[in-house]
């Protein structure tokens, strides 16, 4: 199982839509084959400053920023033209009784993220989500990506040994007094289909996550 070891990702390539498949043709910018490849279909917006037309990229490439990827971030949005918070993309958000309280603060911490961290999430593969992938920030930086998390995840990572206490303290979307056990515990429901994604503040080691 290879691993992508990057500053905001340490997860199996796996974890990633890039894949080596003969199937995939080259990639548009190098013109070679030997590396994972992505083949471009619209549901993932890459930034790109030259003139031809790309419709497949290359993990070689981009861990040679050549290109890079916009990326949905907490509080916002890693576009081409550099971080644009939701309500600046959704102006009506900024009227809702709970902005001040939830999002603003979720901006603000966005904000505060020096121009050369954004720039390396910008080179940086996007994880395999089912409804595209969310970057939870922490420490004034966006968090590294550790991977999807399973039962033992949590039991190997729980500081007091109690794996559901542990998601409980780190889920950032979900919650609820049986959830844990029918999504993820030793003995899930058969029909459990949740997904954790896992993070890891590079700063203070904390761990986040989100359900899907």
């Amino acid at each position: 199982m290879e691993i992508l070891d990057l500053r905001y990702f340490n997860a199996p390539i796996s974890e990633t839509p890039f894949e080596l498949s003969s199937d995939i043709s080259h990639c548009s910018i190098c013109k070679k084959d030997s590396s994972p490849r992505l083949q471009l279909n619209g549901s993932i917006e890459i930034i790109y400053e030259g003139s031809e037309a790309i419709e497949t990229v290359c993990l070689d490439c981009l861990n040679d920023r050549k290109y890079g990827f916009e990326h949905q971030v907490e509080g916002g949005f890693l576009t081409k033209d550099g971080i644009l918070t939701e309500s600046e993309q959704y102006e009506y958000l900024k009227n809702s009784d709970d902005y001040s309280l939830i999002l603003e603060p979720k901006e603000q911490n966005l904000l505060k993220i020096e121009q050369a961290k954004v720039d390396d999430l910008a080179h940086t593969a996007p994880f395999n989500a089912f409804q595209g992938a969310l970057w939870l920030v922490h420490c004034n930086d966006f968090m590294k990506f550790i991977g999807t998390w399973q039962h033992d995840d949590f039991v190997q990572h729980a500081p007091n040994g109690d794996p559901k206490e542990f998601f409980d303290n780190i889920v950032d979307n979900w919650n609820g007094d049986d959830f844990y056990d029918k999504q993820f515990g030793p003995n899930k429901s058969e029909h459990a289909g949740s997904v954790f994604y896992a993070f890891e503040c590079l700063h203070c080691k904390q761990h986040r996550g989100y359900v899907e």
